[in-house]
């Protein structure tokens, strides 16, 4: 059995839907999943379950997921033994110049009561872009979603517009790796992580953990995957 992983999932996206495919894209491996609106209702979830991975484990947290992730060990009370990977990382989800500006947000808060379905269907068409999802794993995330309570769903895009963490403040970890693309549609790389030991470049896209297996499976490893031209 290899090291287990921790799937920290993002908005509107628990990981445990794509269980089935995870398992396979990444055998012979215990995965967990945890889900990042039931981390902002009670924040001590996350320290909790990465307690739970030994030092060999990791703890991969996508999307919003790996905002909240970058926010705890800013604030240094979050410790945890296990490898860390961010992948599709946010610092700053409004960041200026980048996709979603904060206006962008407001709006998309303030239609969710009346067109929930519309705005759900916008953000999955842009998270999955031109992934090869296939029709079963676009239906698993289309039933996980319609379980999120209207609460649930506008704390976490409060949390993702007003919270800001800057690179510099989280601990220097070799530990601590990122996969990022400077074409992913909702979180583009920050400027000037490339080159970087701890930085490494998928294409494109929301979905590096369906889509690059061959990328990601080293890291969840310890390794370092094959380069990648960005």
């Amino acid at each position: 059995m290899g090291d287990p992983v921790l799937w920290l999932g993002g908005w509107a996206s628990g990981l445990a839907c794509w269980r089935r495919a995870l398992e396979s894209l990444y055998p012979r491996r215990e995965h967990t999943f945890l889900d990042s609106h039931a981390v902002l209702e009670e924040p001590g979830l996350l320290a909790l379950a990465a307690a739970g991975l030994p030092r060999q484990g990791t703890l991969a947290a996508w999307s919003m997921g790996s905002l909240i992730l970058h926010k705890a060990l800013a604030a240094g009370d979050f410790t945890p033994a296990c490898r860390l990977i961010s992948l599709s990382p946010i610092f700053d989800f409004c960041t200026e110049g980048g996709p979603w500006p904060k206006a962008a947000l407001i709006r998309m808060a303030r239609r969710l009561p009346r067109e929930r379905e519309a705005v759900l269907s916008g953000f999955w068409n842009l998270s999955k872009g031109s992934s090869q999802v296939t029709p079963a794993q676009e239906e698993a995330w289309s039933r996980q979603s319609a379980g999120y309570g209207m609460p649930a769903l506008l704390q976490g895009l409060e949390f993702l517009g007003g919270t800001v963490v800057k690179r510099a403040e989280l601990p220097a970890s070799e530990r601590h790796l990122f996969l990022a693309s400077p074409q992913d549609p909702l979180s583009p790389t920050p400027r000037g992580v490339f080159p970087g030991r701890e930085w490494h470049g998928y294409p494109r896209g929301h979905l590096p953990f369906l889509d690059h297996p061959e990328l990601l499976g080293p890291l969840l490893d310890g390794a370092g995957p094959a380069p990648v031209l960005l």
